[in-house]
């Protein structure tokens, strides 16, 4: 195959991870805690070309990053929804391990455990899941996590940060995991807000545009791989013909 016919390839593999990400952003624009994904390429050169020193460039899906800028927050007057203000993220536990989340739509559980909309615990200071008890009538949330139930004092939430946050990777349901031997630290400068909900970060009109740009750079490089084809089938006939 031509080295065009190459290059139109490897163009439209990286444009369709992006359409992935972009699709996938635009489904979570409503999504609490969400953060929106972005893509990295990278050109590589390859010899090639009629002269010795010619090269050609090829697009290469290097990553996918978290973009971590906060999203708007929203009143819900929910006692039990937690926005947070700042760096900081919640620390829960789950079945693979703890995790970490700026979804902040807590629950009571059945058993009266503090958990997330998806029914993981919610970890205290201690790593210790939160209890509180089933004829609690008034749940009050500090500006600095302390979790107090009919005044008296239960827990305070543990609110972690990372020098590095691009070190963690989302895995499903607006959680994040650390990397291994990447312990979280105090944040004691985020604020815990009651009553309010942290939305999605993804601009919704930019994402739609970012798809429409992209859908339309898709069907480019196709029709230019397409007619690159017709042109190769064409030589072919001609040389068959010729022969």
């Amino acid at each position: 195959m031509e080295s065009p016919l190459y290059i139109g390839l490897s163009r439209q593999v990286a444009l369709r991870r992006q359409l992935e990400v972009v699709a996938n952003n635009v489904a979570n624009m409503n999504t609490a805690g969400f953060r929106a994904e972005r893509t990295l390429f990278e050109a590589a050169m390859q010899p090639g070309g009629k002269r010795p020193n010619d090269q050609i460039a090829f697009t290469i899906d290097r990553a996918t990053y978290t973009d971590l800028r906060p999203g708007g927050f929203t009143a819900t007057g929910n006692p039990f929804d937690v926005a947070l203000d700042g760096d900081g993220w919640f620390q829960v536990r789950t079945p693979d391990g703890d995790r970490f989340t700026r979804d902040g739509r807590l629950r009571r559980d059945a058993d009266g455990q503090l958990v997330t909309a998806g029914g993981f615990p919610v970890l205290d200071d201690n790593r210790q899941p939160i209890m509180i008890a089933s004829d609690s009538s008034v749940l009050t949330i500090g500006t600095d996590g302390l979790v107090s139930a009919d005044d008296q004092m239960v827990a305070r939430l543990r609110v972690v940060r990372f020098d590095d946050p691009q070190q963690l990777r989302q895995t499903g349901d607006v959680l994040f995991a650390a990397d291994p031997g990447v312990d979280p630290l105090p944040a004691p400068d985020t604020r815990t807000v009651q009553g309010k909900i942290e939305q999605s970060n993804v601009q919704g009109i930019a994402e739609v545009t970012r798809m429409m740009d992209l859908s339309r750079d898709y069907q480019a490089v196709t029709r230019m791989v397409e007619d690159g084809q017709d042109l190769l089938r064409a030589a072919i006939n001609r040389l068959g013909k010729s022969a």
